[in-house]
């Protein structure tokens, strides 16, 4: 019996570690999607800094260079975070 409850126990730990945390991380990054606005500067999973230009439904129009008015699209999932005030005077 004891060791039916420590299984048990066992299943429920990997349960919340292994479905409820990227499920919360899949949550968080379709509200930042979501939210994404022109003139919003962000940071892409490939560490790419930019400004937003456009926001399409399957990709996101971003300007990384002022001086050469350079562009790149990206799909939306590659925008990993938005940044605050704070960082963009670094």
């Amino acid at each position: 019996m004891f060791t039916f409850i420590m299984f048990a126990v066992l299943f429920v730990l990997m349960y919340f570690m292994l479905f409820r945390g990227p499920k919360k991380q899949r949550a968080q990054q379709a509200k930042l999607i979501s939210s994404l606005k022109k003139n919003d500067r962000v940071r892409t999973i490939g560490g790419i800094f930019g400004t937003v230009i456009d926001v399409r439904d399957d990709e996101v129009t971003l300007k990384i260079d002022e001086s050469n008015n350079t562009k790149i699209r990206v799909a939306p999932e590659a925008i990993s975070r938005v940044l605050t005030d704070d960082k963009k005077q670094e």
